[in-house]
């Protein structure tokens, strides 16, 4: 197993309980090697999103 970290983003804007890694099947998976790539994309991320949805990083276990 190799950690990646990934980035989440609220499924609903304004509903911090409801965290996603995809919106649609179409939305693809944010996934980084390392904490400082996928925290600079979320906050990237969070800025550009003209909704006001908020995104977040977690840890998590991948297969190789």
């Amino acid at each position: 197993m190799a950690t990646k970290f990934r980035v989440y983003k609220q499924l609903l804007v304004n509903t911090p309980k409801i965290w996603v890694a995809k919106l649609d099947e179409d939305d693809m998976i944010d996934e980084f090697d390392t904490f400082e790539e996928a925290e600079d994309f979320a906050q990237q991320a969070t800025q550009l999103d003209t909704t006001g949805r908020k995104y977040r990083v977690q840890e998590v276990e991948v297969g190789t």
